[in-house]
């Protein structure tokens, strides 16, 4: 009886040292992994990716799977932070396998000593075969342990700034920079484009219209004067008729003294002797003298 007493208050200690050490343990194995990205890279480009750890509670094992589209990215290589590097008692391996047809890094490493500092722990490198805007790339936790080896619960998150050096912020910034600068100057080239157009195309419709309006008011100005000048014209020629009626017996009569006056000889006269017949006796005249003259010599020279 004695010792089935001493079993259960053996039992009952178990079970409360069980339940204030748990809770302890929940709290200490949990931690951050930051994955850095490079987004909005174009071909040719050096970019990372950053494994970032935060809230560590000490690890002695780590081991992530990186999969990322070998249609846009290339892997060259990795650094691991100077922390993890130079103890030589540490081991790290990183190998690329297939899964699913697509290419996946397999990083780990087994610490010597407990590992606790928060920073970027591992930088892995790519070259950009073709332009992207979102890094194409996935991060999966196989497993990380803490100092005694049991799993600790990772909250992974994704941030494109996270684990960038002071150098490489400066390159993004001098490329968002280039591209704004490239944007900006594509969308006034096509703003100034557009309101070319549209001004073009509304100097086109005043223009259009204007002729039209102006063909219209000439045609209608023209129809007007028209039609003004023949009802004068009219109005003239009815006058004209009338007159050309009333007047018809004088004008004839006027005809007929002007046909009369016609056959009148206007021959100039100066009073009553005509000219041609004084003009011809004076040469009569002055042939006979003359002729008188060339007898009167031709008789000296017989003498």
């Amino acid at each position: 009886m004695k010792n089935l007493r001493k079993l259960l208050i053996g039992i009952c200690m178990t079970l409360v040292l069980a339940a204030t050490v748990l809770p302890e343990q929940a709290l200490a194995a949990s931690m951050n992994l930051t994955v850095g990205t490079s987004d909005n890279a174009k071909a040719g480009d050096s970019v990372t990716v950053r494994l970032v750890v935060g809230n560590n509670p000490g690890v002695s094992t780590f081991a992530v799977k990186l999969g990322y589209d070998s249609n846009y990215l290339t892997y060259t290589g990795a650094t691991w932070s100077n922390t993890v590097g130079s103890d030589s008692g540490n081991v790290q391996l990183i190998s690329e396998v297939q899964e699913s047809g697509k290419p996946v890094l397999n990083i780990s490493s087994i610490l010597n000593k407990t590992y606790s500092n928060n920073e970027t722990m591992v930088t892995l490198n790519f070259t950009v075969k073709q332009a992207y805007t979102t890094m194409p790339i996935t991060a999966t936790v196989r497993e990380i342990t803490d100092a005694s080896y049991n799993p600790i619960t990772v909250t992974t998150v994704v941030d494109a700034n996270a684990g960038k050096t002071n150098s490489q912020n400066s390159q993004n910034n001098s490329q968002n920079n280039s591209q704004n600068s490239q944007n900006n100057s594509q969308n006034n080239s096509q703003n100034n484009s557009q309101n070319s157009q549209n001004n073009s195309q509304n100097n086109s419709q005043n223009n259009s219209q204007n002729s039209q309006n102006n063909s219209q008011n000439n045609s209608q100005n023209s129809s007007q004067n028209n039609s003004q000048s023949n009802s004068q014209n009219n109005s003239q020629n009815s006058s004209g008729s009338n007159s050309n009626g009333s007047n018809s017996g004088s004008s004839s009569g006027s005809s007929s003294n002007k046909s009369s006056k016609d056959n009148i000889d206007h021959t100039p006269k100066t009073g009553t002797v005509d000219l041609r017949l004084v003009f011809g006796i004076v040469i009569a005249v002055f042939l006979v003298i003359a002729g008188v003259c060339i007898k009167v010599l031709g008789k000296k020279k017989e003498a």
